[in-house]
């Protein structure tokens, strides 16, 4: 997450807590091509599909804390915003960009969400959509159209670096994974800014915020400093008491892997289902803001399995995907509108 200045300017997060103990990957060493920390990042994908990447001692990671408060602070002025105004740029389904308002999506029977998310669509903001297809904003998002591009950029730029030392721990081609999400190409790629207001009263703290999910795309690079993330460990039931929390840390985002990846290595990497639910402690008190880059593939890209290195090989009988990400969006999309989780679809004939 950025610097520290943000944490100081929150409760702290509970000590007495449980946590998943997350493996901290350093961008400096990937930078620098260290063949155990990218081990140690394949480990990580592996295991939780969750891991903490430490921004510190990177110049690239020291300007992407400072885009990532640049946008901290167009979240603060958008949660500020009065809702009659926002909801004049409410999103329509299947189109998540824009803004999505509390209250509108389930969470469980009976239940909804507890969050408000205004989503950026990296071909809007670059340029690569075309005229007839860019919606329009509040002011308050276009009169930082700047800094939303510096920040898409470094968010780019360094999961690039992640990339490429996935590819080499596969041991696929390099630039393979890269040459899957150039940002100049048309992607689903988005920016989401995410707040929750503070509890006013006796919080809640097993009130689902937003429900358990996983990400469409490649990889989720996300940027929070009070906490209410939680993920399910591998194998484990979705059941209330079986959910994890993960501990914010300055100077660190938290990364996860997301469905595209998945399925590229044949579940090799895991894309994990997580939630986000009251944050702990007082930070409930507080108004819980989060910033998130989704890198997803170009939209003619092939979900087809990678060959090579140590990704598993089709078995007799298994069928490769066939859809183009464009398609396989599309249906996913039908699926969380019906709240169907991961688990939930993991045959290719549903619809």
């Amino acid at each position: 997450m950025p610097t520290s200045k943000l944490f100081a300017q929150c409760p702290p997060f509970p000590s007495d807590l449980s946590v998943v103990p997350l493996t901290r990957v350093s961008l400096s060493a990937l930078e620098r091509n260290c063949p155990a920390e990218a081990q140690k990042l394949l480990s990580a994908c592996q295991e939780w599909g969750f891991f903490l990447l430490d921004m510190r001692d990177s110049d690239q990671g020291t300007a992407m804390m400072q885009d990532a408060e640049e946008m901290f602070d167009l979240t603060v002025d958008l949660s500020e915003m009065d809702y009659e105004t926002l909801n004049k740029y409410h999103h329509e389904p299947p189109d998540f960009t824009r803004y999505k308002s509390l209250g509108t999506t389930k969470t469980e029977p009976g239940k909804f969400d507890h969050i408000h998310v205004y989503s950026l669509a990296q071909d809007d903001v670059l340029g690569n959509a075309s005229l007839e297809t860019q919606l329009p904003h509040p002011e308050t998002i276009t009169r930082k159209k700047a800094q939303t591009r510096d920040f898409i950029s470094r968010s780019h730029a360094v999961l690039h670096r992640v990339l490429g030392s996935l590819d080499t721990a596969l041991g696929i081609t390099p630039g393979t994974l890269s040459a899957m999400c150039p940002s100049t190409e048309p992607s689903g790629t988005l920016v989401r800014l995410i707040w929750t207001p503070p509890s006013t009263e006796e919080p809640n703290y097993g009130q689902i915020s937003f429900g358990g999910h996983t990400d469409m795309g490649i990889m989720t690079l996300l940027f929070n400093v009070a906490g209410g993330l939680q993920v399910l460990p591998p194998g484990a039931a979705n059941v209330h008491e079986n959910w994890q929390l993960i501990r914010p840390e300055p100077g660190c985002a938290v990364v996860n892997v997301a469905d595209t990846l998945e399925q590229w290595t044949g579940g090799l990497l895991r894309s994990s289902l997580h939630r986000v639910v009251t944050a702990p402690g007082a930070q409930a008190m507080v108004p819980r803001r989060s910033v998130a880059y989704l890198l997803r593939p170009r939209q003619d890209a092939s979900l087809a399995r990678f060959v090579g290195g140590i990704v598993p090989p089709l078995k007799p009988g298994e069928q490769n995907e066939t859809r183009s990400v464009d398609e396989w969006n599309e249906w996913r999309s039908r699926q969380i509108m019906k709240g169907q989780l991961k688990n939930e679809h993991k045959s290719q004939g549903e619809n």
